[in-house]
């Protein structure tokens, strides 16, 4: 899927970006979400020597503006905060440190010059923003997180509809990097991933897995 048809038609025409190292993951809330350590545990282990790993308190916002720019796949396994009544201040959380305080708000994320492949934004409702809910004015454009990393130069996004549950995404996630890895393109590993849970008992209910989506522009 795209924000809309004119961000579609924007990411088209835009010039690749060449990105000159692999994967950035940060973890920064593992003690009140375990399965985010899981997450980027598997990540290292999949991605080997290709992968950067930054848990707890290393896991900033001024890291992540620092390495970010030069990475093919950037994961942030944290909490998401949606702000209905303005999605511009939307963040996921990081941990502070420096000049920053730990919330990568939307408009900050506007503000930066990405190169990546890919950018996983697996938190709360990372994938809504303005036009997703009755009390925030629609338009054509969604505003919000996805929006945010496509304008900064991002190929695609995968990120949330609602309040995903740490565990379930952790195995998802797991199953996500095992078929991106191998070779699938984003959209492919997600829906793998997504009937992998729809297979178990415990996980086969749409809650648990049908929030994730695939975002970006044409290919």
């Amino acid at each position: 899927v795209a924000p809309s048809a004119s961000v579609w038609l924007a990411l088209g025409d835009r010039p690749a970006r060449r990105a000159t190292a692999g994967v950035l993951a940060f973890a920064p809330k593992i003690e009140a979400l375990p399965g985010s350590g899981r997450e980027v545990a598997a990540i290292a282990r999949l991605a080997a020597s290709d992968a950067r790993v930054l848990t707890g308190a290393a896991a900033t916002e001024e890291a992540f503006r620092r390495d970010a720019p030069t990475r093919r796949v950037l994961h942030l396994a944290t909490y998401g905060v949606l702000n209905k009544q303005n999605p511009l201040f939307s963040f996921v959380e990081l941990a502070p440190g420096g000049a920053g305080d730990g919330r990568l708000e939307v408009h900050e994320v506007f503000g930066l010059s990405l190169a990546a492949d890919l950018v996983v934004l697996s938190a709360c409702q990372t994938g809504l923003g303005s036009g997703a809910l009755a009390d925030v004015p629609e338009g054509d454009d969604w505003v919000g997180l996805t929006r945010a990393f496509l304008h900064a130069g991002v190929g695609q996004v995968v990120a949330t509809l609602w309040a995903v549950e740490d565990v379930a995404t952790s195995g998802l996630m797991e199953r996500f990097y095992e078929a991106f890895t191998a070779g699938a393109d984003p959209a492919r590993a997600l829906a793998q991933a997504q009937r992998s849970l729809m297979a178990v008992p415990a996980t086969a209910r749409p809650f648990y897995w049908a929030g994730f989506v695939a975002v970006g522009g044409a290919r």
